[in-house]
């Protein structure tokens, strides 16, 4: 009787510390719809998917009801009526696994199922049998009979990395689930008593054999009335196969770089990126060589090309790439292009610099020197931009660190004006942006738009400013057309494409070789890797290829050039004497754009709104453009924020001029709320600015 009694209490005891133990653990997991990160959906700008799905949530509303009656006498035939576990079905696995000394059977209701698959791991232990059944007697009473079967549904194996049969009836049969057919229907729910033994891929055969074991275990079938029939079909069905480009695993790692950025948790999303499946298709790179091409007024990226992903994002040393960089500083301290740079034999120490051909011209103009990306005048500009060699490069090192983010690997010696630092054309694509945007770089990004299991928006990436580099507008102008010229009659002259207007410059370096370019709306980068190479014969004609199907990709616009706007325009003002400047022939909407870095945004409207009163008899369609242009580009930041600050318009001047009224205070609050997460900087400018007014 003691003994009874001890082991009663025992038992008691044991039954109590896993209860309270168990009790703990399911408080601190997830819900029984958490999915793996690994389960996430990909699609391309267009909505197409980048990979086969491996998650597709489906509502239980939307699940047939033949399918339901398989999976339930298939694996709980009892689900309806248990409170998470079946004892019989628990004492005869107990029964057999001590009869067969192991524990291979297991007795699992679709609840205990669903508690392993979210919860525990496969292995097949005591302790993780109990952990399930006492983890299933909670979910019982934390969820309904349906949420427990929607949960099941969408979380069950289906082999092949498929989690649920929402992926794998689009997967194996590229149906949604409410087209399944019988046949189709037991061949999925078939697969869960093995995903491996019946996967459809490697065991097409054995799969079907199981669906129609399945088929003929059914008593009383309601949906079957010639099983027969259904047999023959499920041996005639097609099993689609895998199809996917391996080279699209990298828009994955891209986009998965940028969900641990966002603090994406979970999975099961639909996760909408910036890349153009037609950009990617439109050339076939070999591995040696990596690029991307992106917006850079938005900052999207629209493709990229590696053998790999960690070799794209690899570094390795820029060559003349860096160039443009200390001539945009030298022109900004006073030099023009017409400025003579010596082209003979330098010494600093034991190095002597050279030009690509060995030879020495003497006297060079700057222009000439960037266009043929002479070293020797490159070198003596570079080192004569601050009082001494030294500071110069401490002065064009600090350019690229501190105003660009040029993200690398920096030398600090004076070989760093050839190239010696080493990037990616990741990083180089981003940096080049200050030249068509007149010193704004765009925050770089590939995730547009993410969706949730149930299709609800979470997550949509407005465009922002993420670098302002305050060079003047004329020196960007002039380095601009120095970067035509490298293509027009320089060493980028392969990368011409007629009717695209497209700047850049070629880079040689011991083990790449780089061209990166842009026009007023794309940004190029593209590095060949390999020793000994010519960017004239191996990056230059890549880059060409890319650039031929910009036509193809929106709107290419030309990159702006101010001093030649401003040289031309200067006799005739376009604002002081519209008619005449019409008459001449001069492109108003152009002229509007370098307009755009003169005025503030009121004085722009109003200056064109006068203009449109003057014009609109004489010249009906150039009035309609310039409504046209104003609407879209002159936003009011109270009225669209987000496109206000993407313009790169200044906050601080639109705040400065505002009349103060309560109505504005309280759009001000408003907008405030709506940039907090993605513009904070801006967002703590509102802020400062109703302080100090509600001081006042």
């Amino acid at each position: 009787m003691k003994s009874f009694i001890s082991g009663f209490i025992l038992t008691f005891i044991s039954f109590l510390i896993i209860f309270f133990y168990t009790n703990s653990f399911y408080k601190n997991t997830k819900s029984i719809f958490f999915v793996n990160s690994n389960y996430n959906t990909y699609l391309f700008d267009d909505n197409e998917m980048i990979l086969p799905t491996k998650y597709k949530y489906v509502k239980l509303e939307n699940v047939p009801e033949e399918l339901i009656y398989y999976l339930i006498w298939s694996e709980d035939r009892n689900f309806f009526e248990h409170f998470g576990v079946n004892p019989k079905a628990i004492l005869r696995a107990f029964y057999i696994n001590i009869k067969e000394k192991n524990f291979s059977q297991g007795g699992s209701t679709l609840t205990q199922q669903l508690a392993k698959t979210v919860y525990l791991s496969h292995e097949k232990t005591f302790k993780r049998k109990i952990l399930d059944m006492m983890l299933a007697f909670f979910i019982e009473r934390s969820y309904s009979k349906d949420e427990i079967l929607e949960g099941y549904i969408n979380s069950v194996y289906q082999g092949n990395d498929i989690s649920g049969f929402g992926a794998s009836s689009m997967r194996y049969f590229r149906k949604d689930i409410f087209e399944l057919n019988t046949e189709e229907m037991l061949l999925l729910v078939g697969i869960i008593n093995g995903p491996e033994l019946y996967n459809p891929y490697r065991y097409p055969d054995r799969a079907k054999k199981q669906a129609i074991k399945l088929l003929y275990s059914i008593e009383n079938n309601p949906f079957i009335k010639d099983k027969a029939k259904i047999e023959k079909r499920i041996n005639e069905m097609t099993i689609y196969p895998l199809d996917y480009k391996k080279e699209y695993l990298n828009f994955i790692y891209q986009a998965k770089s940028e969900e641990s950025k966002i603090g994406l948790k979970g999975g099961g999303y639909t996760i909408k990126t910036t890349f153009n499946k037609d950009v990617y298709e439109s050339v076939t790179l070999n591995a040696s060589t990596s690029s991307i091409v992106i917006n850079n007024k938005n900052g999207k990226i629209l493709s990229f090309w590696g053998s790999q992903y960690s070799n794209f994002m690899s570094l390795k040393q820029i060559g003349s790439n860096i160039k443009p960089f200390y001539y945009l500083l030298a022109i900004e301290k006073g030099y023009t292009p017409d400025t003579i740079l010596p082209d003979k034999p330098i010494n600093f120490g034991s190095w002597s610099p050279q030009n690509f051909d060995n030879k020495f011209r003497g006297e060079v103009k700057l222009k000439d020197a960037l266009i043929h990306s002479l070293n020797v005048p490159s070198i003596y500009l570079a080192t004569h931009i601050g009082n001494s060699p030294t500071e110069s490069i401490d002065q064009i090192k600090n350019f690229l660190i501190n105003n660009i983010n040029l993200k690398g690997k920096y030398t600090s010696d004076l070989t760093l004006a050839l190239g010696t630092l080493e990037s990616n054309p990741y990083n180089m694509v981003r940096a080049f942006c200050i030249f068509p945007n007149y010193g704004l770089i765009p925050k770089i990004y590939s995730i547009s738009e993410i969706y949730d299991r149930k299709g609800n928006l979470i997550y949509k990436k407005y465009p922002e400013i993420e670098k302002k580099v305050n060079i003047s507008n004329e020196t960007y102008s002039t380095m601009n057309q120095l970067l035509r010229g490298v293509i027009e009659n320089g060493s980028g002259k392969k990368a011409n494409v007629d009717g695209i207007d497209i700047h850049g410059k070629t880079g040689t370096a011991e083990y790449a070789t780089w061209f990166t370019g842009f026009t007023g709306s794309k940004g190029v980068s593209v590095r060949v890797d390999g020793k000994g190479l010519l960017s004239t014969t191996s990056s230059v004609p890549v880059a060409s290829r890319i650039i031929k199907n910009f036509i193809y990709i929106g709107n290419n616009f030309e990159v702006p050039l101010y001093i030649n706007v401003k040289n031309v325009f200067q006799k005739t003002d376009f604002f002081d004497d519209p008619i005449t400047f019409i008459s001449k022939g001069f492109d108003v909407i152009q002229y509007l754009k370098y307009a755009k870095l003169k005025f503030n945004i009121n004085e722009l409207k109003l200056k064109i709104n006068k203009v449109i009163s003057q014009i609109e008899d004489l010249y009906p369609d150039i009035a309609k453009n310039l409504n046209e242009w104003k609407d879209k580009n002159l936003v009011d930041f109270l009225n669209n924020p987000f496109v206000f600050i993407q313009n790169g318009y200044d906050i601080d001047d639109y705040l400065n001029k505002m009349v103060w009224t309560e109505k504005l205070k309280d759009k001000l609050i408003k907008v405030k709320s709506q940039l907090e997460d993605l513009y904070p900087d801006i967002a703590k400018k509102i802020d400062l600015f109703l302080k100090l007014k509600e001081k006042k």
